[in-house]
């Protein structure tokens, strides 16, 4: 007897690490959502890899700091899938500045994307997950919200909240028999940190601060997430995995 395929929401699926968390996730019997903010096309081209993979997928345009596309979003997994099992809050931005430049704008954007997106994605799946009793949230932190960061120190704050976060949902949710747990990578290899890696304070940081002397790939992410929201991983929540090379020991 086939096993019934899981359901899972990845925001910012499309490109990087939610690009990988996806395909993993796929690769273990999941059909997706996946978000896009403005640049769709990506996105459509890991949905149309998973459909190649057996699976389904669907890539949908959310703006996860608003209540209301949220509540879309957890809608369209309702009536394309009939339910979610797994929601991963991978959807984030990055903003390196010294801190006396940083603006009131620039502090808004940072905290609304990285932490009051995982507030309100949790919030409006969390009743969803309970009615069918129970269900897998992931939230992706950084090393960066555990060990501080003079160029994005506001970028370090949303991280930092992300994980506490997920500790007090851990508790809130259990009895609705819905895990939750983080994910905190380090240094790795993503569109995203192209400019850090080029750079010579990269290669510093890689030679002086990782024991593992390389930056990360998102596959080794991926492989993280995809164990939390496994049966396996049924005895685990309110935890932070660090997947970092050994850059941050804690």
């Amino acid at each position: 007897m086939t096993a019934r395929r899981k359901v899972g929401i990845i925001t910012g699926g499309g490109r990087g690490i939610g690009r990988a968390i996806a395909l993993a996730l796929a690769r273990e019997n999941t059909n997706l959502v996946l978000t896009y903010v403005s640049r769709r096309e990506p996105c459509e081209e890991t949905a149309a890899e998973i459909r190649k993979l057996g699976g389904d997928a669907v890539a949908t345009q959310t703006d996860v700091t608003k209540r209301d596309s949220v509540r879309r979003l957890i809608a369209l997994s309702g009536e394309k899938f009939g339910r979610i099992d797994i929601l991963v809050n991978n959807a984030g931005i990055l903003q390196q500045k010294p801190f006396a430049t940083i603006t009131d704008e620039d502090w808004d954007a940072m905290l609304a994307t990285n932490l009051k997106s995982v507030f309100l994605c949790c919030q409006e799946v969390m009743p969803a997950m309970a009615r069918q009793g129970g269900g897998c949230i992931v939230n992706l932190s950084s090393s960066g919200g555990q060990l501080g960061g003079m160029l994005a120190v506001h970028y370090a704050a949303s991280k930092a909240g992300v994980i506490s976060l997920t500790r007090s949902l851990a508790r809130v949710a259990a009895a609705d028999r819905i895990r939750v747990n983080c994910v905190a990578p380090g240094l790795i290899e993503t569109e995203m940190t192209a400019e850090e890696l080029s750079s010579e304070a990269g290669r510093e940081k890689i030679a002086g601060q990782i024991p593992l002397k390389r930056a990360g790939q998102a596959s080794e992410v991926a492989a993280a997430v995809s164990f939390l929201a496994s049966s396996e991983a049924a005895y685990i929540t309110g935890q932070t995995v660090n997947v970092n090379g050994g850059l941050y020991l804690g």
